[in-house]
C-alpha cells in the first residue's frame, strides 16, 4: 500500500509580500524626514536636494516634470545661498545682525506680542483732550487697578475723528496725542501707575472705531483713548527699569 500524501502546505498570499515591501518603504520614508529634521551639515544637504532637483526636471534635468520657470522664491532655491553664507552652522535660520559699533556687538528686537485692550475706551468731546468726572471714576476704577503693580509695558493710545477735531486748531495726530498723554498724566498723578510702564501713542484718524456711523452707532466713539497691556517687559527694553545703578 503506497503512502498517502501530504496536504500541500499553504503559500504565503500575494498580497503579503506587496504590503511588506510598502511597509519597507514607509520606515525608509520617515527615517529620511528624521535624518533631513535638523540642518546639520549645509553642503551635505545642498548635494541631497541638487539630486531631488534634478530627478524632477526643475532646471531641466533627467526627470518628468517639465517647468518652463524656475522657482526663484521658493525655499529650495535659496539653499545654495544659505549653504555657503553659514558653513557648517548646525542651524541656518539666525537672524543676528551686527550692531553699530559701541558697547554691544549685536542688536535684538523685541516683539511686542499680542495687545490686550484693558478697561473700556475713554471718550472725548470734540476738539477737546479734556477728561470728563465719569472716564476718571472708570480709569480709577476699572483700568488703574489691572495695570498697577504689573511690569508689561502699557501702550496708551490716543485717536481724533472728524471736522469737528481740527476746529481745535490742532492737526489729528496732535490732539490724538495730547489726549493719550491726558489719560496717562491721570493714571500716573492721581492713581499711582507706575510711568515707565506707559507708552503714550498717537493714531490720528487712521484707526476709526467707526467708518460710517449707522443706527445706534456714534462717529465720537473714534474720539477716544484705549490703554492696553503688550507682552513686553521693563527688564525686556531697560537694562535697570528701577534705577538702582546696576546698569549704568
Amino acid at each position: 500500500m503506497g503512502k498517502k500524501k501530504e496536504p500541500p502546505k499553504q503559500e504565503v498570499p500575494e498580497w503579503v509580500v506587496t504590503f511588506g515591501d510598502l511597509m519597507s518603504l514607509l520606515l525608509c520614508f520617515f527615517i529620511l524626514l528624521a535624518a533631513f529634521s535638523e540642518l546639520k551639515k549645509p553642503r551635505e544637504y545642498q548635494k541631497v536636494l541638487d539630486s531631488i532637483t534634478e530627478a524632477l526636471g526643475v532646471e531641466g534635468g533627467l526627470g518628468l516634470a517639465h517647468i518652463l520657470d524656475s522657482p526663484n522664491n521658493a525655499m529650495i532655491s535659496i539653499q545654495p545661498q544659505r549653504a555657503k553664507r553659514d558653513g557648517d552652522k548646525r542651524n541656518t535660520n539666525q537672524n543676528i545682525d551686527p550692531s553699530v559699533v559701541g558697547r554691544q556687538e549685536q542688536s535684538a528686537i523685541i516683539q511686542e506680542g499680542a495687545r490686550h485692550a484693558v478697561g473700556g475706551s475713554v471718550l472725548f468731546e470734540p476738539g477737546s483732550a479734556e477728561l470728563t468726572a465719569k472716564h476718571k471714576e472708570m480709569l480709577r476704577t476699572d483700568v488703574a487697578p489691572r495695570i498697577s503693580g504689573l511690569n508689561y509695558i502699557c501702550p496708551v493710545v490716543g485717536h481724533a475723528w472728524g471736522v469737528e477735531d481740527k476746529r481745535s486748531g490742532m492737526s489729528h495726530a496732535e490732539l490724538s496725542f495730547k489726549r493719550a498723554n491726558a489719560v496717562a498724566d491721570y493714571l500716573v498723578r492721581e492713581c499711582g501707575v507706575n510711568a515707565a510702564i506707559l507708552r503714550v501713542e498717537s493714531a490720528s484718524d487712521f484707526e476709526p472705531f467707526v467708518l460710517s456711523p449707522g443706527p445706534g452707532q456714534d462717529a465720537g466713539a473714534n474720539r477716544r483713548v484705549q490703554v492696553y497691556q503688550s507682552g513686553r517687559t521693563l527688564d525686556q527694553v531697560h537694562p535697570d527699569p528701577n534705577y538702582t545703578g546696576a546698569g549704568g
